[in-house]
């Protein structure tokens, strides 16, 4: 496997998981801030992106195959991130 494709690997992994931790236990309080989603949307779609054009690249080499099928998946949580960006801008979310 090439140091590139797991180096993306790594990254995947790590945008996902801080994007789990921060829905999962960062909730909202009346003295903490409520988690970031514009910026999770933006990382989350351009490490989809990025692992789609490296998947791509190297199709048919060992750990390609995974780059590519979580680059789907990182890119509708970016999405999904990005609507509830919108979402609380728009006030339509519960205040703490």
């Amino acid at each position: 496997m090439r140091a590139l494709i797991i180096v993306m690997l790594v990254v995947q992994a790590g945008i996902f998981l801080a994007t789990a931790y921060s829905i999962l236990f960062d909730r909202p309080a009346p003295g903490r801030r409520r988690p970031i989603w514009s910026s999770f949307a933006v990382s989350l779609v351009v490490v989809a992106g990025v692992s789609w054009r490296i998947a791509e690249s190297h199709f048919g080499e060992d750990g390609a195959d995974i780059l590519a099928f979580c680059s789907p998946l990182l890119l509708g949580m970016g999405l999904m991130a990005g609507l509830l960006a919108i979402r609380q801008r728009r006030g339509l979310d519960s205040a703490p």
